[in-house]
């Protein structure tokens, strides 16, 4: 892990340097427009654009990575916050104060997406965890120093803007230093506010109300100072406490989320946060600097800790596949309230004094308190074992999903050299060429084959199968990688890649339908068809391996799911549909493909016998052959009762619901169990009439 921190040093660095001025100048501002007796609201405006640029950086950072690159990103955007925090020591102008708080905003934004997407390129899933640690706890650190800098010279002169200036062009000089060049970042784009908040209405609106209750205490905590005559190096003390209670509470937060109902602890969490902030003014009066910093720090603490718990409980409502474009949606909402929470909060000040903005937050956080309240009453909270894991997250960093531990990990690619992207730009144009293109590519650099082939897959007019054919043919040693690629790039293709494979490598078969159902899912009953239609004449035995295969396929993984992610994937009626179709091939081996899959996949058992018993009514449709059904029916029923026994009696009615006429011969095949024959007895309560009595 050393190593792997050594090897970051030029991005984790330049980052500290930048926050280092970013702490200065967030101390600096206020104070200065107190000085120059800025009214309350004008302060509370100014320091609000920061947040509408860092809304607008977000939106566009990732673009102009993609576009320019991570170090002429960072490099432009560190000299654009130098500038603009220059142009600040020229005019007290309070419009151009906003502008260039503004810009500070954007840059920072991008330099920060600059950062954790490069952090994320050299991450693994082993080390991403805590390398996102170690640059939280960095970037929290320097901005605790930060509010020290305001000591060095006296905030009335120029010299603290020149500083300033000075720290964000020295944090340009590691990260351009680097001999790396930042990976190729996807923008995982930005989920619909309407689904997000139709998922975790409380997610959003504890993200909405984190970035009010921190922006508009830390950011309006100078002016409440001044008011009482607190500066200079109390001022920075002061302030100190209220950055080290952001990063020390992250972690008792997060340890009590990850062992208690979040909300309960949201809510025990509230409560001390208005405890803490109204026993400022308290203090204040008092003339306790000690009782104020302590307070402060609760207050500043928990409000910085709502960001990561509304991410978290936003996650235990959504897919993991869904997470980056969450986390996009709950970035913006955070900067809305971001926006509202430092203007706000002066209008408050201005109008009923400094020490109303306690009040102020006190009111937002009891609105909170009531939403919290209303969510529990109205929605199960989910078992504690089920809740997604804590993360200490802190919003000026930027956004950090790519090194979250709870999102999907995906491998780094590395990007394509000009002749591979010359190759690409012709499959557009003339597809049959690229194919050619792509093999002699392939045989000059067999390491990119795969990923070569996968991507021209994905082109339409492409004929996937022939690229398959080509490749694999060039080069024979990588063609369970290039099955894998193709049938990933064009999955609607994979079934006939299937074929082809059990032409040429019919050995091996099995192999690549275990690989293309793995990488195409949605397509993997029609490629296990394929494979067992090629093989049922000629090997009736391979048919069963190619059933076991893929229910274990299925079944791989599944307790490690998340329940959400459990919940919406498809493997139990894939499950059923396997059944269907492979029964329908190889009918004397129907019950043994079935138990497979129900021995495999025991909550895909009513999927299962729904498909096994319309296989039954169309198989044996003639009178003649009521006899044949009503034998597979109890076969089956026993079976099951042997492989998933707590489903017996759900397969045995979902029989009887097709099937009424074997009812009898379903119950005799569940006399071995008195309980699930009382089971089964209380729960099919509507009982055909032409059933038998035992």
């Amino acid at each position: 892990m050393i190593g792997t921190l050594a090897s970051l040093f030029s991005p984790l660095f330049s980052g500290f340097l930048l926050m280092i001025a970013y702490g200065l100048i967030g101390i600096l501002l206020p104070v200065r427009m107190g000085i120059e007796q800025m009214s309350t609201d004008t302060i509370g405006l100014v320091l609000s654009m920061y947040a509408v640029g860092m809304l607008f950086g977000g939106l566009y950072s990732k673009s102009l990575i993609n576009r320019a690159g991570h170090i002429r990103v960072f490099a432009a955007s560190a000299a654009l916050a130098a500038i603009s925090i220059l142009a600040c020591s020229l005019d007290t102008d309070p419009i151009l104060w906003g502008l260039m708080r503004m810009l500070m905003g954007f840059c920072n934004a991008c330099v920060f997406t600059a950062i954790d997407s490069w952090l994320s390129g050299q991450a693994t899933q082993e080390t991403r965890g805590r390398i996102l640690a170690s640059n939280q706890i960095s970037i929290m650190t320097a901005l605790f120093i930060g509010q020290f800098g305001l000591n060095i010279a006296d905030p009335r002169s120029s010299t603290l803007f020149v500083l300033a200036g000075m720290m964000l062009s020295l944090s340009v000089i590691p990260m351009v230093m680097s001999r790396s060049a930042g990976p190729a970042i996807d923008d995982g784009g930005t989920m619909p506010f309407k689904k997000l908040f139709l998922s975790s209405p409380l997610g959003v609106i504890t993200c909405i109300f984190g970035g009010l209750l921190y922006t508009g205490a830390f950011n309006m905590l100078p002016l409440f100072a001044a008011h009482y005559g607190i500066e200079g190096l109390r001022l920075s003390q002061f302030m100190g406490a209220a950055v080290f209670g952001a990063l020390a509470l992250q972690f008792p937060v997060g340890m009590l989320s990850d062992r208690m109902d979040r909300r309960t602890l949201m809510l025990g969490m509230l409560l001390l946060c208005i405890a803490g902030g109204l026993s400022v003014p308290f203090a204040a009066q008092a003339g306790s600097l000690t009782l104020m910093m302590l307070g402060v720090a609760l207050m500043i603490g928990i409000s910085a800790c709502l960001y990561p718990m509304a991410i978290s409980e936003t996650f235990d409502k959504i897919q993991q596949k869904d997470m980056v474009s969450a986390m996009g949606g709950l970035i913006t909402v955070y900067a809305l309230g971001s926006i509202i929470g430092p203007y706000s909060a002066s209008l408050v000040m201005k109008t009923f004094g400094a020490d109303s903005l306690f009040t102020f937050l006190a009111t937002a956080q009891l609105l909170l308190i009531l939403l919290v309240a209303y969510r529990m009453f109205v929605r199960e909270a989910l078992p504690v074992e089920d809740q997604e894991s804590y993360v200490p997250l802190v919003y000026e960093t930027g956004n950090a999903i790519e090194l979250d531990p709870r999102s999907e990990y995906h491998e780094p690619d590395e990007s394509f050299g000009v002749e591979a992207r010359y190759a690409l730009s012709i499959a557009k144009e003339h597809p049959g060429m690229a194919i050619n293109i792509a093999k002699t590519l392939a045989e000059m650099s067999p390491s990119q084959a795969a990923r070569l082939a996968g991507s021209i897959a994905q082109v339409d007019g492409v004929n996937a199968v022939r690229l398959f054919n080509t490749m694999s043919a060039a080069l024979p040693a990588s063609n369970m990688a290039l099955a894998e690629a193709v049938a990933a790039g064009s999955p609607a293709h994979a079934a006939e890649i299937i074929r082809e494979v059990s032409q040429r490598y019919p050995k091996h078969l099995n192999d690549f339908v275990t690989a293309v159902t793995h990488v195409a899912p949605e397509v993997g009953v029609d490629v296990v068809a394929a494979a067992a239609e090629s093989v049922v004449d000629d090997s009736p035995d391979e048919v069963m391996d190619i059933a076991h295969a893929y229910a274990h396929s299925l079944s791989e993984g599944r307790e490690d799911l998340r329940p959400i992610d459990r919940d919406a994937e498809q493997s139990e009626e894939w499950a059923g549909e396997a059944v269907a179709q492979l029964s329908e091939l190889l009918p004397e081996q129907s019950v043994e493909i079935a138990s497979a899959f129900a021995e495999a996949i025991p909550e895909a058992v009513p999927h299962i016998a729904a498909a096994y018993a319309e296989y039954l009514v169309h198989a044996h449709n003639d009178d003649n052959e009521n006899a044949l059904q009503a034998d597979a029916a109890s076969e089956f029923v026993s079976r099951i009762s042997e492989v998933a026994p707590e489903q017996a009696v759900d397969a045995a009615a979902t029989l009887v619901d097709a099937m009424p006429e074997v009812a009898s011969e379903v119950i005799d095949s569940l006399h071995g169990a008195d309980q699930e024959f009382q089971r089964l007895s209380s729960n099919i309560n509507e009982r055909p009439q032409d059933w038998p009595s035992d």
